[in-house]
Parts: C-alpha cells; structure tokens; sequence
C-alpha cells in the first residue's frame, strides 16, 4: 500500500458504493417520475443495477479471499472475474431496457418536457459518481481487484451518462422536447460499450491469460541478475489479486544445491517488489 489510509479506504469501499448508489438511484427515479424525465428515470435504473453490481463486487471480493484447499488449489481468485462478469450481464440487460424505452418515445413522438428539478438530480448523480469513481479506480489499482476495477468503470460511465442526461434535459427545456429520449439512448450506448469491454476482459482472464508484457520483462531482467540459471520457459497468469509463476530454468552443473535455495528466495523477493503481488513463483530446474 502506497499510504497507511488505504487500508481503512479500500474496507470502506463496497459499503460507501452500496449506500452511495442506492442514494443517487432513488433520487434519480423519483426526480425522474416527478419532473417528467425520461433520461433521468433511465439513469436511475442504471444506478440501482449499479447497487446490484456493488453487492456482487462485495460478494466475489470475500469469496475470492478464501484460501487455498484440496479442491480449489490455487485459491479462489478468479471467482473476482466471474463477479466481474455478472455485474456487466446485468448491466446489459439494464442497458436493453433504457434502449427499448428511449426508441420508442422518440418514434412515437411523445413530448418530453422536464421540469427543472430534474437538472438538481442529474448534477447530483454527476458528482457523487465521479467522487466514487476516483475512490474505486484507486482502490482497484492498488489491489490490482479485477472486480474493483470493473465497478469503477461503472462509476465513469455513469458520469458520461448523467452528463448526457443533463444534456438531455437542458436540451429538453430549450425546446427540442426529443433531447431528453435521446439523452437516454446515448445512456444505453454507454452501458454498452464499457459491458462489452469488460466481459471480454474478464473471459480473457478466466482463460488463463499472461501477465502484461511489461512484468514478464520484469521477471526475465530478475532472472538475468543470476549467470547460473537460463530461463527455458516462464508461464504466469493472473489469479484474481493474485499473480502465478512457473520458471523452468537450466542450471550450471557445478552449481551448489544451496546456492540455487538462496537465488530462489532472492528471486521470489525481486518479482514481488517490482510488479507489486502476492502469489505463488514455483521454479524447476534442470541441467539440460
């Protein structure tokens, strides 16, 4: 952890999401009834499927923190993904609802005219989403928690939608009563996109994908430091938090038993500080 705060920021995360969103999603879908909002009303049922993706966050988190057993051998990382990739299906779902309703206010020619009280919900939203993005991506990076990751992206869209949103209804009250529908359309989009960003993501690292290039090159400038050894494959894979190592290396013949624990441990020691993980690096080595 870069500061000793993190601790107590990073605990006080899931609640202040759950609490926050279920805040930002009534006020949004009452303003939005009350004030004749379709965008806003949209918006809001965005925020509650963000509540929902909150709770399963706070669900895969302490899943994932199990330890290790017979069954699951390499711990429970990766159920983090899997929670990564309920939330975005949800959220897609969420996102063909806002579609569905915004196409046919706009085909139909209904007239939207908000009142002004809407403007107050979609500034609110706008704030309080931006204010919990920087909070998550934060705590997200410093866990490097796919899961984190993939609710403060949440945050950010919700902030370009409440914007449209806005857009929306200025839009809206300025006479061009098709603005706020379209608004809501826009809202759709962008659950869209960041779904479909992020599913992908989340299966590419249930399929047991590598570390970025960047840290094998890390861990292959680590092993570089040491004459005896050359690397003849390395395996990684992210689990969850967690990384995974496997280094086959050959060895110099006459090199020592003892001599090959001790490099070992400096190593291990060498990876964990640079790419900044916890995890398991398992070597084996050979002579040829």
């Amino acid at each position: 952890m870069k500061h000793k705060a993190c601790d107590k920021c990073i605990n006080s995360l899931g609640w202040i999401n759950v609490g926050g969103n279920s805040f930002i999603a009534l006020v949004k879908v009452y303003l939005g009834v009350v004030g004749g909002s379709k965008a806003l009303f949209a918006d809001g049922i965005h925020s509650f499927g963000d509540v929902t993706g909150s709770m399963t966050m706070l669900l895969g988190l302490k899943i994932a923190k199990k330890n290790a057993n017979e069954k699951y051998p390499y711990g429970h990382g990766k159920f983090e993904y899997v929670a990564a990739c309920i939330i975005y299906t949800l959220l897609f779902f969420v996102g063909i609802y806002i579609l569905i309703d915004a196409i046919h206010a706009i085909f139909n020619r209904h007239p939207v005219n908000p009142d002004m009280v809407t403007i107050i919900g979609a500034l609110i939203s706008l704030a309080a989403n931006e204010l919990m993005y920087r909070q998550s991506i934060c705590a997200g990076n410093q866990l490097s928690s796919p899961s984190m990751i993939a609710n403060a992206h949440e945050k950010r869209a919700e902030v370009w939608s409440s914007l449209a949103v806005l857009i929306g209804i200025v839009g809206s009250k300025l006479g061009f009563h098709f603005f706020d529908p379209l608004a809501a359309l826009v809202v759709s989009f962008f659950i869209f996109n960041i779904c479909a960003t992020m599913i992908y993501q989340s299966v590419k690292s249930l399929m047991d994908c590598p570390l970025p290039a960047e840290d094998q090159k890390m861990i292959l400038e680590e092993m570089a430091k040491f004459t005896e050894l050359k690397v003849k494959k390395l395996r990684t894979r992210e689990i969850g938090q967690e990384i995974s190592v496997e280094i086959e290396s050959i060895v110099a013949p006459n090199s020592l038993l003892e001599n090959l624990d001790a490099i070992k441990e400096q190593i291990k020691k060498g990876i964990r500080e640079k790419i900044g993980r916890p995890g398991e690096i398992t070597f084996y080595f050979s002579t040829q």
